[in-house]
């Protein structure tokens, strides 16, 4: 399973303020220490502003690749932007832009240039109205009309990541939305084999209080569902070794060597 780090991310405050003094080296330390802390990809967000969101990417995806040779997602809601950063990666084929629904403006705006890179996309299971069903059933069929549109633009079906959305249980009746995703999961991996799924794990536990517990509960629930990817805060040494010990009991782990490793690491 891939893990995506999260924190390059402009909701976390001193980030937005890096962002806006070009500090560097505060973009730079988030993500050595996410990478140290077991990262694969490391996500890369600039906010939401319209108007200087391709150069804050740009200028992002430099730095990092100037600290870390793993792959980064490009992750905007402006299809611009999205592609800026992807012309910046130097292995772009092994990056991800992060994301198309099936809003028509993303969908032209992004798949075109994923098609000419080569690259990997995530596509969220939103509908053309900007919305998402709260059953799992609904998502599934989203998360086949998204393989068929990439199918259609000529993109393999193993570039698709379908994030099928969790969403936060503490919000009024919602409190059954794990379940939700947890069946949305497992429908995806029946139905579209040949797809990835991933999801951001921390969405689903939102305003609870013992927040890192929650989550990493949840996250190893995914894993036994066979989850490929995973959005989260690698920071996070509890829920990283959640991860460790799931993959070992899933028996994904080869004589335990990976935990082992981790043990003797002091990451347990």
């Amino acid at each position: 399973m891939e893990v995506i780090a999260e924190r390059i991310n402009t909701s976390i405050k001193y980030i937005e303020k890096a962002y806006e003094e070009k500090n560097a080296r505060v973009i730079q330390e988030e993500a050595t220490k996410q990478v140290e802390a077991g990262a694969d990809i490391i996500d890369v967000n600039a906010g939401l502003k319209l108007e200087n969101n391709v150069q804050r990417l740009e200028w992002a995806v430099d730095i990092v690749q100037e600290v870390t040779d793993i792959p980064l997602a490009v992750d905007s809601i402006h299809p611009k932007a999205i592609e800026a950063g992807l012309r910046r990666c130097r292995e772009v084929k092994s990056c991800i832009a992060n994301s198309i629904t099936l809003q028509k403006h993303r969908i032209n705006g992004i798949l075109p240039f994923v098609k000419e890179m080569g690259c990997k996309v995530v596509g969220v299971t939103i509908d053309e109205e900007g919305g998402m069903p709260d059953h799992a059933e609904g998502r599934l069929e989203i998360a086949k009309r998204l393989a068929e549109t990439v199918d259609r633009y000529g993109i393999d079906l193993s570039l698709l990541y379908i994030d099928f959305m969790c969403l936060p249980v503490s919000a009024p009746n919602w409190y059954r939305q794990s379940l939700t995703s947890l069946e949305s999961l497992r429908l995806i991996k029946k139905e579209l084999p040949q797809v990835k799924t991933m999801v951001n794990v921390s969405a689903s536990t939102w305003n609870l209080p013992k927040r890192s517990l929650a989550t990493r509960t949840l996250q190893a629930m995914l894993m036994a569902s066979d989850l490929d990817a995973v959005l989260l805060n690698p920071l996070d040494r509890e829920l990283m070794a959640t991860i460790v010990a799931a993959q070992t009991m899933l028996g994904r782990d080869r004589d335990c060597a990976a935990y082992l490793a981790a043990y003797k690491e002091g990451r347990l």
